[in-house]
């Protein structure tokens, strides 16, 4: 039935009219073709043109930009540099890579099996995403040492992204065919492999995606915070030697290496699933048990995972430290920070300046998430109506992910300020390109049906946006807005950490400098719970939008 879906979609004519819409719903693949390296290379050109003005007319005499000319000037100076460390970082982040989604794969379809599972677990996986890396990084370089930290935190970057791009896939599937399963005796898991994991497929590989330059920026993170070799260590050379050509020189490359990463995941994600547009958007499904047994059986059954979810956490945290016999004058258990908190003379003291210093960093990362938010939103609209738009735009909005923040942070704190601009670009840097992805992928979504009584009605490419595909990508949307929104926190505590000397982030930095490591635990605890919390928050916000949109099952 989908292949058929699919074959008319392809080939069935529009209705005649203005404009010439009797003609194919798909032009010719070679003319497909012939659109996107031209927009490929608008896109490129422009980038080029602008990088120009900028280095030349804007931030001429700073030295914080080079021309282009200079930039690749520097790329053949550099080549053996960069071939010797490049093998090195890419083994790092395909480890990762693997891991990562491997494990986020694997726990996704013990989720949808087994809901109570995910209630328990589902709260680890995030505050795993939301701990901030970058003062993690160096206890990861003393409990392992060698390569196995860049490949932890390339498999970190990338663990959730996965987990929930599948998990939301999964809950996609059509309730007929579920029900058809069921009926043929059937368990869980014959459903699994028999329907949710084919429909999974579309928001896997946009999970994927995302997950290729996010595995190389964790091993490049990790080798610029603690390595002895690889692009990180390269970048971090050049920067201490005050070498901005190179520095400019290696990120880019290390983007290039990002954006084959993507354009490979990209290219097998279309030959695996041809039929993948023609797939109904994820449906959100509210079993008509839960509904009917009242918001305190609900509210009592949440409350009961979120303390199973907290006592898992905090075993594991202590285990962590105990069974690896970390030295307690840096490793601090929860036992330790809880101490630090309620005990003591100048626990208030301490609550009081993490709070205000949360307060600090929770604005920075508001702005920078929707600042970063509506930009993507506007940009997947403008993609999904013109594959010219989409060629030239979004090999630019793959440069802008790949480019490894934790080193071009100071050059973007130069170039804005030490304050909250510069922030502001840095966590919406963060939100923009998962929010784009997805939100491109549930755009294209929408029912097959709908479209085509849209266009019989001679609708324009915007009413049907606006009637049809923004509706049926608001579930894309609230998937992007659970990693975008803890992400532009993390973002900004990568900011504040570098850069201005405020919020949070700062706090960690003086902390760690200053050997108080119990401040620095309860900064990294602060920081996981609210991430956790926000990404409860979205999901309290996500039902009630979705039905009164009418993307939500019953």
């Amino acid at each position: 039935m989908l292949q058929l879906v699919a074959e008319r979609e392809l080939v069935e004519p529009g209705p005649a009219g203005r404009g010439g819409r009797g003609r194919a719903a798909i032009r010719p693949l070679a003319r497909m073709s012939e659109t996107s390296w031209i927009g490929a290379v608008l896109g490129v050109a422009g980038i080029l043109v602008v990088w120009e003005l900028l280095a030349v007319f804007v931030f001429a005499g700073k030295h914080i930009m080079p021309t282009p000319v200079g930039v690749l000037d520097g790329l053949w100076s550099n080549r053996v540099l960069l071939r010797e460390n490049a093998g090195i970082t890419i083994a790092e982040a395909a480890q990762g890579w693997l891991w990562g989604n491997a494990l986020a794969v694997l726990l996704a379809l013990v989720f949808v099996v087994s809901p109570p599972v995910e209630a328990a677990l589902l709260r680890l996986a995030i505050a795993s995403y939301a701990m901030p890396i970058i003062a993690i990084a160096p206890i990861l370089n003393i409990v392992f040492g060698g390569d196995k930290p860049k490949v932890v935190l390339a498999a970190m970057s990338v663990f959730l992204t996965t987990l929930v791009g599948m998990s939301a896939g999964l809950r996609s599937a059509d309730r007929t065919s579920l029900d058809l399963v069921t009926a043929y005796g059937g368990g869980s898991w014959g459903a699994v492999v028999k329907v949710r994991l084919w429909s999974s497929l579309p928001s896997l590989f946009a999970a994927l995606r995302i997950a290729a330059p996010a595995a190389l920026l964790g091993a490049i993170i990790g080798e610029y915070l603690g390595g002895t070799r690889g692009l990180g260590v390269a970048m971090i050379n050049a920067e201490q030697s005050l070498d901005v050509t190179r520095v400019w020189s290696i990120a880019l490359f290390a983007s290039a290496l990002a954006g084959l990463g993507y354009a490979a995941t990209s290219l097998v994600g279309r030959f695996a699933m041809p039929w993948a547009t023609a797939l109904p958007p994820a449906a959100h499904v509210v079993s008509s048990g839960s509904r009917n047994r009242g918001r305190l059986y609900r509210a009592g059954r949440s409350l009961m995972f979120l303390v199973l979810s907290v006592a898992i956490t905090v075993l594991l945290w202590t285990a962590f430290v105990k069974l690896l016999h970390l030295n307690s004058y840096f490793a601090k258990t929860p036992a330790d920070v809880w101490r630090y908190l309620t005990q003591g003379p100048s626990a208030a003291a301490d609550r009081s300046t993490i709070l205000s210093q949360l307060t600090v960093t929770l604005r920075d990362a508001s702005l920078g998430y929707l600042f970063g938010t509506v930009l993507a939103v506007a940009a997947a609209m403008t993609v999904v109506t013109s594959r010219t738009v989409e060629a030239t735009f979004m090999p630019v909005a793959v440069v802008l992910r790949s480019v490894p923040l934790v080193a071009m942070t100071p050059l973007i704190a130069l170039a804005f300020g030490r304050g909250l601009v510069s922030v502001t670009v840095i966590a919406g840097i963060v939100t923009f390109f998962p929010t784009l992805v997805n939100v491109v992928q549930g755009l294209r979504s929408a029912p097959a049906d709908s479209l085509l009584l849209m266009r019989a009605y001679n609708a324009s490419k915007w009413k049907i946006l606006a009637k049809v595909q923004v509706p049926s990508a608001l579930p894309s949307l609230f998937s992007s807005a659970r990693i975008a929104a803890p992400g532009a926190l993390l973002g900004a505590v990568l900011a504040e950490w570098l850069s201005t000397g405020k919020g949070l982030g700062f706090y960690m930095l003086e902390s760690s400098t200053e050997s108080q490591y119990n401040a620095l635990w309860s900064g990294v605890a602060t920081i996981t719970v609210v991430s956790v919390a926000i990404y409860a928050l979205v999901g309290v916000l996500e039902l009630p939008v979705l039905r009164r949109f009418g993307s939500v099952a019953a």
